[in-house]
């Protein structure tokens, strides 16, 4: 019994150096980005500052808010990335549930095309993307450039085309697989149709599996930056303000974007920027974090 009871002590105390260790590197980059935030740029060049600033500020982040003009990005990100995210839920959610209960000619062809959706990045369809976008109409009869325009979010979210859409089907697909088919009998007894029997009976109690694809569009929306840069020139969300975050803050701090701060001395604003866009993210999971979890296990992707 005591050669057990040992074991059992050294295993948990391994357990704990290996979870602890794997935690603090998960961490290591919002703590680094939380200390630098709040410290004076001259403490970047002080080697005896390591996590703890010799003075807390605030200076850092109010010129790097004014340097990425936060206040206007954010609502053009939130309007943009949440909006996105909404219309590309239900739109894969409807083709998820169509490919889980249906049979129909093609299905599998189809599906084909849904798995080749998560395979093939997006850089590759990037060009005709950006020409479909361009003269977006019909030939001879009317054509809209629609470059700089959500429209060139929306659009592809609207039609189950958006951002990662393929792997939100994949888990609609297999959430919907998953529910019993006598939820649906029943619904089709009490008079209701496969669309009224998706509203009533499975939205309903596919709540986890929304929230968790939610997230997922959230959070792809709010980093993409290569399809954003691809049709924006004005638009201005977080992942673009980041990508061109030194210019801005040259121009905010000494009016020309042709001066230049020393590395060192920029990574005080750069991390400042880093925490204030995964922010509101993080904060998000938080309070969704427990439907995040049931939706990725119900779904079967953590298999």
């Amino acid at each position: 019994m005591s050669k057990k009871n040992a074991g059992t002590r050294l295993w948990g105390f391994f357990r704990f150096i290996m979870l602890f260790g794997l935690g603090f590197i998960v961490l290591y980059p919002l703590i680094y980005m939380i200390s630098c935030a709040f410290r004076e740029r001259a403490d970047m060049s002080d080697p005896t500052v390591m996590w703890i600033p010799r003075r807390f500020t605030l200076n850092i982040i109010k010129e790097t808010w004014l340097a990425m003009d936060m206040g206007s990005t954010l609502k053009t990100t939130f309007f943009l990335n949440i909006g996105c995210a909404l219309v590309q839920v239900v739109s894969c959610a409807l083709t998820g549930y169509g490919f889980a209960r249906f049979d129909f000619r093609g299905k599998r062809f189809l599906f084909g095309i849904v798995i080749m959706m998560i395979l093939v990045p997006p850089q590759v369809i990037s060009l005709p993307l950006y020409t479909q976008f361009r003269f977006f109409g019909i030939k001879g009869l009317f054509s809209v450039n629609l470059i700089d325009s959500m429209l060139t979010m929306y659009l592809p979210a609207m039609t189950a085309n958006g951002i990662r859409s393929g792997l939100m089907i994949l888990i609609f697909r297999q959430f919907f697989r998953g529910l019993p088919r006598e939820l649906e009998d029943a619904a089709c007894i009490d008079g209701c149709g496969p669309f009224m029997t998706f509203v009533r009976v499975m939205i309903p109690n596919a709540t986890s599996a929304f929230l968790t694809v939610f997230l997922f569009s959230v959070v792809w929306y709010w980093n993409d930056y290569y399809v954003s840069t691809s049709f924006f020139t004005n638009t201005q969300t977080v992942a673009t303000v980041l990508y061109d975050l030194d210019s801005r803050l040259s121009r905010a701090l000494y009016g020309d974007a042709r001066i230049k701060p020393s590395a060192r001395e920029l990574i005080v604003w750069k991390e400042a920027s880093c925490l204030m866009s995964v922010l509101p993210i993080l904060i998000m999971y938080v309070f969704l974090q427990r439907h995040f979890t049931e939706g990725i296990e119900r779904s079967g992707i953590a298999n």
